[in-house]
């Protein structure tokens, strides 16, 4: 079983446009009608009509109706392919003109400009095209409409225009399923069926998820609470014994938590050409995805990692969310029963030959941000060092408390604090490190922000592992990797001798490419093929995308120990 493949997977929080429902009291109500159309699994095309009736929409001359981003994480949306837009209030066809945003950054949006002042109810109309065919941009999460099986499936961020104001609404969710196949249901992550949301800002339709068509389920006697998933079509493995071990997983974290009940929680299963494996956590849910060759396994980790995400809301950077989300990643399903010791060891691994034998792992945490699209190398550090980084943190706080303190102690007050009100941020997490371990709690924190090596000792991952070293090889492109940012990808800055350079890749070939970066620099063994056009020819160009061979810290399982509880 590997986890190499759950860089993508968090996403969500980051970069979509929805927020918590508010307390106050609603100003007015919002009725979503979608009405899937017929989808062609041939083609995989179809439509889907979305109709949004306000009770009242007030907007002043020239200012801005709806919106809805052009680029999501590099990732497109209907906004610039909907047709048949139509908004009407009280005073009949309100005309719109659009704006859009400098295309810079991970979202730019097209804005939908009123012709006039609005008055009374707004009803607005269009149909979003619904389309397979994989993107031009590369990576990026599977936010995108597509269809499978018959039905389709796609996150509110890339196909539902909002407004830009804040108020409260109610708001409703309403299904027409009469063009999708007999028997079809549909369920989001609000739950199945015609349902109500929490009463908040329109925008928390973006972080939302929802699937119509003929799923399939498990359980099989779907309940508003707790544990639920989806998927339609015929995925490469059979998901029901990997949503079982998923379910067991949540109700085991659950308590792990201290949640005072199981909250309702959504697995969505989508097929993706791109990025298989990878996924993106959003409202009460995850949608995770996988490939034509994925094995179920191999999705455990990713699984995993965003379940902790439900549990782990701060204030604090992507070094807290993600790293705390790899350190426990295995950890927890390793506590729970539900991975062996070498199945733990493997994900512990993974993370660590990726971080060690990453060029690139000196980055400050201040450079990740502007860069995080431009590399692979950066973009995984989060991930990758923060993870490390609260494994050095454990162990140094059970040595200084003789094994009664942990990390543990530590997230589960941020979490306290979190949903309390109370500041849950980065001044508040070296607070709480500083109480476990002084002026050297503070100074590991510095060391990691500004890049330095994090490394744990040789029994920080329990009394079955030990430390040791390995060769490995560096992640490698062959040439700059901003070459494969944007709709045209150019390669620039080829490096003479590498292995892309021996594989006949020249400067100025134009490629596209169909699989995850983030996924082969994680795989040793990985190669890379790029669709090369060159002096109007298109022909694909494999190698193996690595550079040096370098020493890496790895764990491994110590003599003597096959009978030992290695959980710690």
């Amino acid at each position: 079983m590997t986890f190499r493949t759950r860089l993508l997977a968090g996403l969500a929080a980051a970069f979509t446009l929805g927020s918590g429902a508010s307390l106050a009291q609603p100003a007015g109500s919002l009725d979503v009608r979608l009405a899937p159309g017929r989808m062609d699994e041939a083609t995989g095309l179809g439509d889907l009509t979305v109709e949004l009736r306000f009770s009242d929409l007030a907007v002043q001359s020239g200012a801005p109706l709806l919106t809805l981003p052009l680029v999501i994480a590099n990732t497109a949306t209907v906004a610039d392919t909907l047709t048949g837009l139509k908004a009407t209030d009280a005073d009949g066809e309100i005309p719109l003109t659009v704006r859009d945003d400098p295309a810079k950054g991970m979202v730019w949006s097209r804005h939908w400009l009123a012709g006039r002042a609005t008055r009374g109810p707004v009803v607005v109309c269009y149909v979003a095209p619904v389309d397979n065919t994989p993107s031009t941009r590369g990576s990026g999460p599977p936010y995108a409409l597509r269809t499978e099986g018959g039905g389709v499936s796609g996150v509110g961020n890339t196909f539902i225009l909002l407004p830009e104001d804040k108020t409260v609404r109610r708001i409703r969710l309403r299904w027409d399923l009469a063009a999708l196949p007999k028997g079809s249901t549909a369920t989001s992550s609000f739950g199945e069926g015609d349902v109500a949301l929490p009463d908040g800002p329109a925008d928390q339709l973006a972080s939302t998820v929802f699937m119509a068509g003929p799923m399939k389920r498990e359980p099989a006697a779907v309940s508003e609470a707790g544990f639920s998933s989806a998927w339609m079509g015929k995925p490469p493995f059979d998901p029901a014994p990997l949503m079982a071990w998923t379910n067991s997983l949540h109700g085991w974290m659950s308590g792990f938590f201290q949640d005072k009940a199981v909250p309702p929680y959504r697995v969505f299963l989508r097929y993706n050409p791109i990025n298989a494996g990878g996924g993106t956590a959003l409202t009460r849910s995850f949608l995770t995805t996988y490939g034509a060759d994925t094995r179920g396994e191999s999705l455990k980790g990713t699984l995993a990692h965003e379940m902790v995400h439900t549990w782990t809301d701060s204030d604090a950077g992507q070094w807290y969310g993600e790293g705390i989300a790899v350190h426990y990643q295995g950890l927890l399903p390793f506590r729970a029963g539900l991975l062996s010791a070498d199945e733990f060891l493997e994900d512990l691994n993974d993370t660590a030959r990726r971080y060690y034998a990453n060029p690139l792992n000196g980055t400050p945490d201040h450079e990740i941000a502007p860069r995080f699209w431009e590399d692979s190398r950066i973009r995984v550090l989060p991930y990758d060092r923060g993870g490390l980084y609260f494994a050095v943190l454990d162990g140094r706080i059970r040595r200084a408390s003789g094994g009664k303190r942990s990390v543990d102690d530590l997230v589960l007050e941020m979490n306290r604090r979190f949903a309390a009100g109370e500041k849950a941020d980065d001044a508040a997490w070296v607070e709480l490190v500083a109480k476990e371990l002084g002026e050297d709690g503070r100074k590991l924190h510095e060391a990691m922000l500004a890049g330095g090596l994090m490394l744990p000792e040789a029994d920080d991952f329990g009394p079955c592992f030990t430390r040791l070293t390995a060769k490995a090889r560096r992640f490698e492109l062959g040439f700059e990797p901003r070459s494969l940012v944007g709709t045209t990808k150019t390669i620039r800055g080829l490096v003479p001798g590498s292995e892309a350079a021996k594989a006949g890749l020249k400067d100025g070939d134009v490629v596209t490419y169909a699989v995850a970066l983030d996924g082969v620099q994680g795989d040793q063994a990985a190669t890379l093929t790029l669709k090369v056009t060159r002096d109007g020819r298109t022909f694909p160009l494999t190698y193996l995308p690595r550079g040096e061979a370098v020493e890496v810290y790895q764990w491994a399982r110590k003599p003597g120990t096959e009978g030992m509880k290695c959980v710690y």
